[in-house]
Protein backbone atom coordinates (compact mmCIF):
# COMPACT_ATOMS: atom_id res chain seq x y z
CA UNK A 1 0.00 0.00 0.00
CA UNK A 2 1.25 3.61 -1.02
CA UNK A 3 2.26 6.32 1.89
CA UNK A 4 1.27 9.93 1.52
CA UNK A 5 2.05 11.81 3.88
CA UNK A 6 0.24 15.52 4.21
CA UNK A 7 2.40 18.13 5.89
CA UNK A 8 -0.01 20.45 7.80
CA UNK A 9 0.34 22.30 11.13
CA UNK A 10 -0.36 25.95 9.86
CA UNK A 11 -3.08 26.62 12.46
CA UNK A 12 -4.47 29.17 10.38
CA UNK A 13 -8.11 29.52 8.76
CA UNK A 14 -10.68 27.98 10.93
CA UNK A 15 -13.50 26.31 8.63
CA UNK A 16 -16.69 27.37 9.11
CA UNK A 17 -19.72 25.54 11.43
CA UNK A 18 -21.34 25.08 8.14
CA UNK A 19 -18.55 22.90 6.66
CA UNK A 20 -18.48 20.84 9.78
CA UNK A 21 -21.60 20.09 10.32
CA UNK A 22 -21.53 19.24 6.59
CA UNK A 23 -18.26 16.63 7.22
CA UNK A 24 -18.03 16.06 10.66
CA UNK A 25 -17.87 12.55 10.44
CA UNK A 26 -15.19 12.43 8.55
CA UNK A 27 -13.43 15.14 10.67
CA UNK A 28 -14.03 13.60 14.00
CA UNK A 29 -10.67 11.78 14.02
CA UNK A 30 -8.99 14.84 13.87
CA UNK A 31 -9.59 14.69 18.15
CA UNK A 32 -6.92 12.12 18.03
CA UNK A 33 -4.50 15.19 16.74
CA UNK A 34 -5.68 17.72 19.48
CA UNK A 35 -7.72 19.53 16.99
CA UNK A 36 -11.03 20.77 18.52
CA UNK A 37 -14.07 20.59 16.71
CA UNK A 38 -14.97 24.39 17.11
CA UNK A 39 -11.51 25.39 15.41
CA UNK A 40 -10.56 23.30 12.42
CA UNK A 41 -7.78 24.86 10.43
CA UNK A 42 -8.07 24.60 6.98
CA UNK A 43 -5.15 22.23 6.43
CA UNK A 44 -6.16 19.53 8.86
CA UNK A 45 -9.55 19.98 6.87
CA UNK A 46 -7.97 19.39 3.43
CA UNK A 47 -5.60 16.77 5.30
CA UNK A 48 -9.08 14.97 6.27
CA UNK A 49 -10.95 14.93 2.37
CA UNK A 50 -7.36 13.76 1.20
CA UNK A 51 -7.65 10.96 3.74
CA UNK A 52 -11.10 9.93 3.32
CA UNK A 53 -10.62 9.84 -0.36
CA UNK A 54 -7.38 7.80 -0.01
CA UNK A 55 -8.82 5.40 1.92
CA UNK A 56 -11.33 4.45 -1.03
CA UNK A 57 -8.50 3.88 -3.27
CA UNK A 58 -6.31 2.10 -0.64
CA UNK A 59 -4.22 5.06 -0.04
CA UNK A 60 -2.76 5.05 3.78
CA UNK A 61 -2.99 9.09 3.77
CA UNK A 62 -0.94 9.38 7.35
CA UNK A 63 -0.42 13.24 8.46
CA UNK A 64 3.59 15.24 8.69
CA UNK A 65 3.81 17.86 11.31
CA UNK A 66 5.70 20.63 10.15
CA UNK A 67 7.05 21.90 13.65
CA UNK A 68 8.06 18.92 14.88
CA UNK A 69 9.58 17.07 11.28
CA UNK A 70 11.89 14.69 10.90
CA UNK A 71 13.65 12.98 8.04
CA UNK A 72 12.52 9.43 9.26
CA UNK A 73 8.82 10.97 9.50
CA UNK A 74 9.12 12.00 5.83
CA UNK A 75 11.39 8.80 4.40
CA UNK A 76 8.56 6.44 5.84
CA UNK A 77 6.27 8.29 2.95
CA UNK A 78 6.27 7.29 -0.83
CA UNK A 79 5.12 11.07 -1.84
CA UNK A 80 4.38 14.07 0.75
CA UNK A 81 1.51 16.94 -0.12
CA UNK A 82 3.10 20.49 1.17
CA UNK A 83 0.65 22.72 2.88
CA UNK A 84 2.88 24.14 5.79
CA UNK A 85 5.75 25.64 4.05
CA UNK A 86 8.87 27.23 4.72
CA UNK A 87 7.50 30.70 5.97
CA UNK A 88 5.73 28.75 8.95
CA UNK A 89 9.15 26.85 9.82
CA UNK A 90 10.55 30.49 9.54
CA UNK A 91 7.98 32.71 11.32
CA UNK A 92 7.94 29.80 14.36
CA UNK A 93 11.47 29.35 14.36
CA UNK A 94 13.87 31.77 12.68
CA UNK A 95 16.69 30.54 9.77
CA UNK A 96 17.42 27.55 11.68
CA UNK A 97 14.33 26.14 11.91
CA UNK A 98 13.44 27.37 8.39
CA UNK A 99 16.74 25.57 6.90
CA UNK A 100 16.29 22.82 9.02
CA UNK A 101 12.66 21.84 7.33
CA UNK A 102 14.02 23.24 3.55
CA UNK A 103 16.91 20.63 4.12
CA UNK A 104 14.78 17.57 5.34
CA UNK A 105 12.40 18.14 2.55
CA UNK A 106 15.23 18.38 0.11
CA UNK A 107 17.11 14.63 1.80
CA UNK A 108 14.08 12.80 1.97
CA UNK A 109 13.54 9.66 -0.54
CA UNK A 110 9.75 10.50 -0.35
CA UNK A 111 8.45 12.25 -3.73
CA UNK A 112 7.88 16.33 -2.57
CA UNK A 113 5.16 18.34 -3.91
CA UNK A 114 5.91 20.77 -4.18
CA UNK A 115 9.49 19.94 -4.90
CA UNK A 116 11.72 21.65 -2.20
CA UNK A 117 13.52 23.19 -5.13
CA UNK A 118 10.46 24.68 -6.51
CA UNK A 119 9.06 25.89 -3.00
CA UNK A 120 12.48 27.99 -2.38
CA UNK A 121 12.07 29.42 -5.80
CA UNK A 122 8.85 31.12 -4.62
CA UNK A 123 9.86 31.66 -1.24
CA UNK A 124 12.51 33.69 -2.29
CA UNK A 125 10.63 36.55 -4.42
CA UNK A 126 12.86 38.30 -5.82
CA UNK A 127 13.65 34.81 -8.35
CA UNK A 128 10.17 34.33 -9.50
CA UNK A 129 10.00 38.38 -9.75
CA UNK A 130 12.95 38.21 -11.41
CA UNK A 131 11.57 35.70 -13.47
CA UNK A 132 8.35 37.27 -14.32
CA UNK A 133 9.96 40.38 -15.65
CA UNK A 134 12.38 38.30 -17.59
CA UNK A 135 9.59 36.98 -19.50
CA UNK A 136 7.76 39.32 -19.91
CA UNK A 137 4.96 39.88 -17.51
CA UNK A 138 4.19 42.95 -15.66
CA UNK A 139 5.43 43.04 -12.28
CA UNK A 140 4.91 46.44 -9.95
CA UNK A 141 8.93 48.34 -10.40
CA UNK A 142 11.06 46.59 -7.45
CA UNK A 143 13.82 47.07 -5.63
CA UNK A 144 15.49 43.96 -3.98
CA UNK A 145 17.80 44.51 -0.97
CA UNK A 146 20.23 42.51 0.68
CA UNK A 147 19.80 43.33 4.41
CA UNK A 148 23.67 42.83 4.92
CA UNK A 149 24.84 44.71 2.25
CA UNK A 150 22.92 47.43 0.74
CA UNK A 151 23.51 50.75 -0.39
CA UNK A 152 21.05 53.35 0.65
CA UNK A 153 21.97 55.78 -2.33
CA UNK A 154 21.49 53.31 -4.55
CA UNK A 155 17.98 52.25 -3.10
CA UNK A 156 17.77 56.54 -2.75
CA UNK A 157 18.30 56.78 -6.86
CA UNK A 158 16.04 54.02 -7.31
CA UNK A 159 13.06 56.14 -5.61
CA UNK A 160 13.91 59.17 -6.93
CA UNK A 161 14.36 57.90 -10.28
CA UNK A 162 10.51 56.71 -10.24
CA UNK A 163 9.37 59.67 -8.40
CA UNK A 164 7.99 57.56 -5.19
CA UNK A 165 6.24 59.84 -2.39
CA UNK A 166 5.14 56.37 -0.82
CA UNK A 167 6.96 52.88 -0.33
CA UNK A 168 6.27 49.37 0.78
CA UNK A 169 8.73 47.53 2.16
CA UNK A 170 7.93 43.65 1.88
CA UNK A 171 10.76 40.80 3.65
CA UNK A 172 11.15 37.76 1.67
CA UNK A 173 9.98 35.69 4.64
CA UNK A 174 7.38 37.65 5.51
CA UNK A 175 3.45 36.41 5.79
CA UNK A 176 0.43 37.85 6.50
CA UNK A 177 1.94 41.45 6.89
CA UNK A 178 4.27 40.20 9.13
CA UNK A 179 7.66 42.96 8.44
CA UNK A 180 5.44 44.90 5.86
CA UNK A 181 6.01 48.65 6.39
CA UNK A 182 4.56 51.35 4.46
CA UNK A 183 7.14 54.65 4.20
CA UNK A 184 6.28 57.71 3.39
CA UNK A 185 8.60 60.36 2.28
CA UNK A 186 10.96 58.11 2.58
CA UNK A 187 15.05 59.23 3.30
CA UNK A 188 18.28 57.24 3.95
CA UNK A 189 17.89 58.00 7.57
CA UNK A 190 14.10 56.15 8.11
CA UNK A 191 15.17 53.55 5.27
CA UNK A 192 18.52 52.76 7.56
CA UNK A 193 16.74 52.97 10.73
CA UNK A 194 13.89 50.25 9.40
CA UNK A 195 16.83 48.10 7.59
CA UNK A 196 18.19 47.94 11.29
CA UNK A 197 15.11 46.84 13.03
CA UNK A 198 14.06 44.23 10.30
CA UNK A 199 17.32 42.83 10.69
CA UNK A 200 16.65 42.02 14.38
CA UNK A 201 13.92 39.97 13.12
CA UNK A 202 16.34 37.58 11.16
CA UNK A 203 15.08 38.89 7.93
CA UNK A 204 17.73 39.07 4.97
CA UNK A 205 16.34 40.47 1.88
CA UNK A 206 13.67 42.89 1.47
CA UNK A 207 11.87 44.47 -1.64
CA UNK A 208 10.63 47.27 -1.63
CA UNK A 209 7.89 48.70 -4.55
CA UNK A 210 5.63 51.78 -4.62
CA UNK A 211 2.68 52.56 -2.50
CA UNK A 212 0.02 52.28 -5.17
CA UNK A 213 -3.28 54.23 -3.72
CA UNK A 214 -5.38 52.19 -6.15
CA UNK A 215 -3.92 48.91 -4.75
CA UNK A 216 -6.25 49.66 -1.71
CA UNK A 217 -9.40 50.73 -3.50
CA UNK A 218 -9.07 48.55 -6.25
CA UNK A 219 -7.43 45.71 -4.71
CA UNK A 220 -6.15 42.31 -5.77
CA UNK A 221 -7.80 39.75 -7.91
CA UNK A 222 -7.02 36.40 -6.53
CA UNK A 223 -7.16 33.21 -8.74
CA UNK A 224 -6.79 29.72 -7.98
CA UNK A 225 -5.66 27.05 -10.06
CA UNK A 226 -5.53 23.15 -9.75
CA UNK A 227 -3.53 21.47 -12.25
CA UNK A 228 -3.58 24.63 -14.32
CA UNK A 229 -7.17 24.39 -14.78
CA UNK A 230 -9.45 27.33 -13.04
CA UNK A 231 -11.50 26.69 -10.09
CA UNK A 232 -11.92 29.97 -8.54
CA UNK A 233 -11.41 33.83 -8.61
CA UNK A 234 -12.21 36.61 -5.88
CA UNK A 235 -11.53 39.97 -4.92
CA UNK A 236 -9.91 41.46 -1.90
CA UNK A 237 -10.00 45.26 -1.12
CA UNK A 238 -8.75 47.12 1.52
CA UNK A 239 -9.97 50.45 1.68
CA UNK A 240 -12.95 50.03 4.44
CA UNK A 241 -10.46 48.10 7.00
CA UNK A 242 -8.65 44.54 7.01
CA UNK A 243 -10.10 43.06 3.61
CA UNK A 244 -13.24 42.83 2.21
CA UNK A 245 -13.91 39.69 -0.05
CA UNK A 246 -16.18 39.99 -3.14
CA UNK A 247 -16.68 36.75 -5.35
CA UNK A 248 -16.12 36.16 -8.81
CA UNK A 249 -19.44 37.21 -9.97
CA UNK A 250 -18.37 41.27 -8.83
CA UNK A 251 -15.65 40.94 -10.80
CA UNK A 252 -15.87 42.77 -14.49
CA UNK A 253 -16.20 39.73 -16.67
CA UNK A 254 -13.56 41.69 -19.54
CA UNK A 255 -10.63 42.30 -16.63
CA UNK A 256 -11.38 38.79 -15.08
CA UNK A 257 -10.51 37.27 -18.69
CA UNK A 258 -7.66 38.91 -18.81
CA UNK A 259 -6.31 37.86 -15.50
CA UNK A 260 -7.09 34.50 -16.16
CA UNK A 261 -5.98 34.46 -19.79
CA UNK A 262 -1.96 35.41 -18.04
CA UNK A 263 -2.43 33.31 -15.25
CA UNK A 264 -2.76 30.45 -17.08
CA UNK A 265 0.04 31.47 -19.97
CA UNK A 266 2.12 31.95 -16.46
CA UNK A 267 1.38 28.79 -15.26
CA UNK A 268 2.41 26.73 -18.76
CA UNK A 269 5.72 28.92 -18.40
CA UNK A 270 6.51 27.35 -15.12
CA UNK A 271 5.17 24.05 -15.60
CA UNK A 272 7.90 24.11 -18.88
CA UNK A 273 10.40 25.85 -17.45
CA UNK A 274 10.33 24.79 -13.56
CA UNK A 275 7.54 21.85 -12.37
CA UNK A 276 3.63 21.47 -13.03
CA UNK A 277 1.85 22.75 -9.50
CA UNK A 278 -0.51 20.56 -8.42
CA UNK A 279 -2.46 24.20 -6.84
CA UNK A 280 -1.26 27.40 -7.46
CA UNK A 281 -2.69 31.09 -6.56
CA UNK A 282 -1.74 33.95 -8.80
CA UNK A 283 -2.93 37.20 -7.42
CA UNK A 284 -3.11 40.41 -9.70
CA UNK A 285 -2.85 43.80 -8.31
CA UNK A 286 -3.56 47.46 -9.63
CA UNK A 287 -2.00 49.78 -10.93
CA UNK A 288 0.98 50.54 -12.47
CA UNK A 289 -0.02 53.76 -14.66
CA UNK A 290 -3.51 54.60 -14.50
CA UNK A 291 -6.18 55.89 -11.88
CA UNK A 292 -9.04 56.66 -14.00
CA UNK A 293 -10.07 53.46 -16.06
CA UNK A 294 -8.56 50.43 -13.82
CA UNK A 295 -7.18 48.51 -16.29
CA UNK A 296 -3.45 47.75 -15.72
CA UNK A 297 -3.38 44.90 -13.40
CA UNK A 298 -0.05 43.09 -12.91
CA UNK A 299 1.12 40.14 -11.30
CA UNK A 300 1.33 40.96 -7.56
CA UNK A 301 2.63 37.32 -6.26
CA UNK A 302 1.98 33.58 -6.59
CA UNK A 303 1.20 30.95 -3.68
CA UNK A 304 1.70 27.40 -4.04
CA UNK A 305 1.01 26.39 -1.33
CA UNK A 306 -1.46 28.60 -0.36
CA UNK A 307 -4.14 29.59 2.42
CA UNK A 308 -7.07 28.43 1.30
CA UNK A 309 -10.19 29.38 4.00
CA UNK A 310 -12.98 27.16 3.28
CA UNK A 311 -15.31 30.22 2.91
CA UNK A 312 -13.35 31.48 0.27
CA UNK A 313 -13.70 28.81 -2.35
CA UNK A 314 -17.41 28.44 -1.17
CA UNK A 315 -16.46 24.84 0.53
CA UNK A 316 -15.70 23.03 -3.17
CA UNK A 317 -12.30 23.71 -3.08
CA UNK A 318 -11.33 21.00 -1.20
CA UNK A 319 -12.63 17.68 -2.80
CA UNK A 320 -10.74 18.78 -6.72
CA UNK A 321 -7.88 19.44 -4.41
CA UNK A 322 -7.86 16.43 -2.64
CA UNK A 323 -8.13 14.25 -6.26
CA UNK A 324 -5.53 16.24 -7.88
CA UNK A 325 -2.98 15.28 -5.11
CA UNK A 326 -3.74 11.83 -4.99
CA UNK A 327 -3.70 11.85 -8.86
CA UNK A 328 -0.37 13.11 -8.86
CA UNK A 329 1.34 12.09 -5.65
CA UNK A 330 0.65 8.21 -6.35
Amino acid sequence: MKTLGVLIETEDEAVSRKYYQKNKTSLQFLKEYGIYMSYIPYDYAIFAEIKKQGEKNGINVIPLFGNSLTLEDCNQCDSIFCIFEGVYAFMNGGYKQYHNHMDILKKTKAKVFPSQKMQQFVINKHQYLTYFKKKGYDIAPTNFINIDKYNVSTIMNFIQKHKFEKVVIKPELGAFKEGFTIVENPSSQKLQKLFTKLKKKQYKRLLLQPFLEEFNKFGEIKTYWINGEHLYSYKQTWEKGDGVFESQEAIDPDLLKKCHETAKKLLNDISKDHEKLIQCRVDFACCIDNTNICRDYFINEIEICPTIPEQESRGHGYVPLAQAVLKACV
